[in-house]
């Protein structure tokens, strides 16, 4: 599936989908599972377009996707259905765009800065400075020494989408924990790095 960038322009039936999306969230709260199918195929390619407009990656766009849809299905039972649904899944969906966003920025931040100094000096076609060297290692080792005092869940998740390049959803699926829960662990993960980190930012 490919998606363009931007949000579509709303269709003539707008107004009738809504509706129709209204009685399939009132069906979703009894647990129809139908309801649940319908709603999901009506707005997951619109959605995944929209949400490739901020994060312009098509697995991070589905990822996105599918875990609004998943954490609207888990919490069905408490679920407050919206007077204009699409607007709500819009705005849910540009919501967690944006922390995605936010959080890979946050990793960069922290840790490619290690990485770069890392290849600069493993490719640099002159001597590196003592200096340089020490500060080089130094960074790496604190960034080793916060990720192995995360808490051992939190240093799970984040080891896997670090080292082994894995999508939340695929993390989840190795850990047996729902994609919702690999965000909250990999959120925790980050806010205490960059606590912990925050001397090499200056």
């Amino acid at each position: 599936m490919t998606f363009p960038v931007g949000q579509p322009h709303p269709s003539p039936d707008a107004a009738a989908r809504d509706r129709r999306a209204l009685e399939w969230l009132e069906r979703m709260r009894t647990g129809d599972e139908q309801a649940f199918e319908a709603l999901f195929r009506a707005y997951v390619e619109p959605l995944c377009a929209f949400a490739y407009s901020y994060v312009e990656s098509q697995p991070a766009a589905e990822e996105i996707v599918q875990d609004l849809f998943a954490r609207l299905w888990e919490r069905r039972d408490s679920l407050e259905v919206p007077r204009n649904v699409q607007a709500y899944l819009y705005g849910a969906t540009r919501n967690r765009a944006i922390n995605f966003l936010r959080n890979r920025r946050v990793e960069t931040t922290f840790l490619q800065r290690a990485l770069r100094i890392g290849q600069a000096r493993a490719t640099a076609p002159r001597p590196v400075p003592p200096e340089e060297e020490l500060n080089a290692q130094a960074l790496a080792e604190a960034v080793e020494r916060a990720v192995a005092e995360l808490p051992p869940r939190c240093r799970e998740v984040f080891t896997l989408t670090r080292d082994q390049h894995l999508s939340y959803a695929e993390v989840a699926g190795v850990l047996h924990i729902s994609p919702k829960t690999v965000e909250i662990h990999m959120g925790r993960a980050l806010a205490l790095l960059r606590d912990k980190l925050q001397s090499w930012l200056r």
